[in-house]
């Protein structure tokens, strides 16, 4: 059974990676997390907002400071996960490129 961490990078994909990786996790995460994260929080915003869950995320104050809380979670998260599937497929593409 194939595990959600485990991925096989392609030729082409293993440079892209190559490239991005210079950045290093935190850098990465905060570039790309950020985008994660943003979408994340505009989806629960827009949820809440039909819902009507919670009135005090519908405020712009409300939101910033979930944007702020998920963009937190969402970088850490990113960065725990995408860094190390991505880095993992590129090592077994180093090792199986030989």
């Amino acid at each position: 059974m194939r595990s959600f961490m485990k991925v096989t990078l392609k030729e082409k994909q293993a440079k892209k990676w190559e490239k991005t990786r210079k950045l290093g996790p935190w850098k990465y995460a905060v570039i790309y997390g950020s985008v994660w994260a943003v979408f994340v929080v505009v989806f629960v915003w827009i949820f809440n907002l039909f819902l009507q869950f919670d009135d005090r995320i519908i405020t712009l104050k409300g939101f910033l400071s979930t944007l702020f809380i998920y963009w937190i979670i969402g970088i850490i998260m990113y960065r725990f996960f995408m860094w190390k599937m991505y880095e993992n497929g590129y090592q077994f593409y180093l090792k199986n490129k030989k």
